[in-house]
C-alpha cells in the first residue's frame, strides 16, 4: 500500500482583535498588530 498523504490544515488569519488579547502579545508582535489595525487590515473589538 502506498503511504497516505497527510492533509495540511491551515488556520484562518486572525482579523479581529480584542483589547485583552493584545495585552498578552510580545512587544514586536504587538507593534505589528497595532500597525495593521491602523492600516485597517485588522479590526479592533472593544
Amino acid at each position: 500500500m502506498a503511504p497516505k498523504k497527510k492533509s495540511v490544515i491551515t488556520m484562518p488569519r486572525k482579523l479581529y482583535w480584542h483589547l485583552y488579547s493584545l495585552q498578552g502579545l510580545s512587544g514586536e508582535k504587538f507593534i505589528k498588530v497595532v500597525n495593521k489595525i491602523l492600516k485597517k487590515e485588522y479590526q479592533l473589538i472593544k
